[in-house]
Parts: C-alpha cells; sequence; structure tokens
C-alpha cells in the first residue's frame, strides 16, 4: 500500500508543477473513507523485468452511484504510469476486465470514490501547477487513454484570477439582488461556529450538486468525514452561507488558501516539517483557492451567488491575496462567463473525464 501511495514521487520528482499529497491522507482515503461502505476497490501495481514500479491504477466499483443513475460503470483512479504505452494499456485492461467479470458495461475515470475527490485527467495546462484537489499528469496520459478507445465525457476548466477591488458590475447586480431577494450573508467567528454547521452545510451542498456530472449526495458518514476534513483548516472569513428571512441556510461558500507550495515541501509527510510548511500558508499567503460554492436548486437562476462573489472578493482584499484559483468547473457551467466578463482572469488548466464501453 506504501508503495502504490509513494510511486507518484518518483514519477514527478523532476517536474516542478506536481503536488504531492500526504502519505497518510492518501492511506487512510485508501483503507477507511466512508465511501467504502458502498465502493469495492481493488488495486494493482505494475513492476518491470527489473522489478521496479512502473505504474499503477484503482478500480472502483461505485454500487450507489451505479444505482442512482441506473448505470452499469467500473471507474479508474489514482492512476499513473511511465512513458509506456504498453504498461498504461496492461492496467487499463486489467481494470476494465474486472468490470466486465463483474458484469458491468462502461469504464470511466480518471474519479475516485465521488466527486468531492480528485477527478480527471490534465489535457490542457500541463504548466501550471494545481491546486491540491486536483491531480497532475504528464502531457502523454491523454494520449495513451485516447489510443486506447477512450472517449470524452466532460471537460472541467479552471480559472486564474487577479484579484482586484470588486467589479463595479458585480457590486451593482449584488446590492440589487439582496435588495430584492432579501438574503443575506452569515460569517462565523471562530472554527467552533463553523463546525456546528458544517453537517446543514454539507446537506446545502448535496442539493446544490444534485445534477452535477458523477456527484451522488453525500452520506451522514461522508459528510462527518469532510467536516472534520475541511473545517479543522479552515480560515473563518472565507466561509460563508446564504440565508433567506427565516435563517435557512440556501446557498454556501468555501475557500482556502492555496496549500500547493505547502505540500511541495512537505514532500508527502506531514512530520516533522510538513505541518509547520501548511500552519505558515494558512497565515501568510499570495494565493488562495475558492473550493466549494453552491446555491439550492429552489434559487439556482435567482443572482444569489453574486452576494458571495462580493463578500470573497472583499475577503481576499483583506487577506493580502493576488491571485485566485477558481474549482474545477463544468465547461457548459455559466459561471465560467462571469470569469470571463466581469474579472481580469485567464483559463489556466483543462482536466477531461473519459469513458469507453466494455468490449
Amino acid at each position: 500500500m506504501r508503495k502504490f501511495v509513494q510511486f507518484p514521487r518518483k514519477l514527478y520528482h523532476a517536474c516542478p508543477h506536481y503536488v504531492p499529497p500526504l502519505d497518510a491522507a492518501e492511506l487512510t482515503d485508501l483503507t477507511r473513507h466512508p465511501a467504502l461502505d458502498f465502493c469495492t476497490l481493488k488495486l494493482w501495481l505494475a513492476y518491470n523485468d527489473q522489478n521496479e514500479i512502473v505504474g499503477r491504477i484503482a478500480g472502483i466499483i461505485n454500487y450507489r452511484c451505479n444505482e442512482l443513475k441506473d448505470q452499469k460503470r467500473v471507474r479508474f483512479g489514482w492512476f499513473d504510469v511511465i512513458d509506456d504505452f504498453s504498461v498504461a494499456q496492461a492496467l487499463l485492461n486489467t481494470v476494465e476486465q474486472w468490470g466486465k467479470a463483474n458484469g458491468l458495461d462502461t469504464i470511466c475515470g480518471p474519479s475516485r470514490f465521488s466527486n468531492m475527490q480528485k477527478q480527471a485527467m490534465l489535457v490542457d495546462g500541463f504548466d501550471q501547477t494545481g491546486s491540491i484537489e486536483a491531480d497532475y499528469n504528464y502531457p502523454y496520459y491523454p494520449q495513451f487513454v485516447e489510443r486506447l478507445g477512450f472517449e470524452k465525457e466532460v471537460d472541467y476548466i479552471q480559472y486564474k484570477v487577479q484579484v482586484r477591488e470588486v467589479p463595479p458590475a458585480i457590486e451593482r447586480m449584488a446590492e440589487h439582488v439582496a435588495a430584492r431577494s432579501k438574503i443575506t450573508i452569515r460569517q462565523y467567528k471562530n472554527k467552533l461556529e463553523l463546525k456546528r454547521i458544517g453537517t446543514e452545510f454539507f446537506h446545502v451542498l448535496n442539493k446544490s450538486y444534485l445534477n452535477i456530472y458523477n456527484f451522488i449526495p453525500l452520506t451522514e458518514k461522508e459528510i462527518e468525514w469532510v467536516v472534520k476534513g475541511n473545517f479543522g483548516v479552515a480560515v473563518t472569513n472565507l466561509v460563508s452561507v446564504l440565508e433567506d428571512e427565516n435563517g435557512k441556510m440556501v446557498g454556501i461558500s468555501f475557500c482556502l488558501p492555496s496549500l500547493s507550495a505547502a505540500f511541495q515541501k512537505a514532500n508527502g509527510k506531514l512530520f516533522p516539517f510538513g505541518v509547520f510548511h501548511i500552519l505558515r500558508a494558512l497565515r501568510k499567503n499570495k494565493y488562495v483557492d475558492m473550493y466549494l460554492t453552491g446555491v439550492i436548486p429552489e434559487y439556482a437562476n435567482s443572482g444569489i451567488h453574486l452576494l458571495y462573489h462580493k463578500q470573497l472578493n472583499e475577503a481576499f482584499i483583506q487577506n493580502g491575496y493576488e491571485y485566485a484559483f477558481t474549482s474545477q468547473q463544468l465547461e457548459e457551467n455559466p459561471a465560467n462567463h462571469i470569469w470571463s466578463k466581469y474579472y481580469a482572469s485567464e483559463p489556466m488548466c483543462r482536466r477531461r473525464c473519459y469513458k469507453k464501453a466494455i468490449q
């Protein structure tokens, strides 16, 4: 298992854009993640004639997702391979045949248990350093999977946004929406308050993300898991919720100072120095990652998302950030037009989820 987790560090040791995850977090996900209650996970390592590891892959059958979406799919994830097509072919064929043996008709990925985790393969932006919530891969990865007959299912785009004063148009529209909708923004003073609203926060996320590709509602155990993993390191003025006139939570936003450089310095190890780099990045940083934003379906086209656009913009200036990185957004997401129309922004990365019918 440790060899499986640590192989990418060897593969990417000379790549300045690779962000290694923490070994302990990867091991915990692979062995204790609550999604394992309804997923079957199988791992493989590929070796060459010199008994050196040259690739890895995970196969995942998410029975809950297959049932909810009326699909018969096997996923591949944790996919890393040297620049050798035959190794990639062996790994992906192994997952495909495992899926076939389990009566499934489609292989898709890369993804993990859900889209609350890392998913999609980098197809453009190989000269960019992404967030800790996204995987990096070499340019030959998409070439290999497409050569094997995989086709695009969806693309995600990530934007780099220069932090400036709130755009006048956003300011005006936010004021108009606030007056018309009677929606207000609530923020919290400390992490204890945040943890108290954590469960409700992710119930709103479940409603907001319901129709997004590859998403299935988080179970109560998964919600407890993500609250513990995210709210423990939260920066209070980067977390906010939208409430209606009755105090009901109808929208959410969660951002975090970029930990990419800190994770690179930690190089997979939290101790003895990794935790120091992470804590320093939380306190002082030029970059911020916009992880989660969403509103419940009843307000999907109401424009209330402009309220946290304004609030977050002000918080970014207050905290001294110079650039903000959006989360991965589906290419047809209307929010993409906001970045290109109102902000000083540019597309940074494009990632792709693939699918292939099992023969």
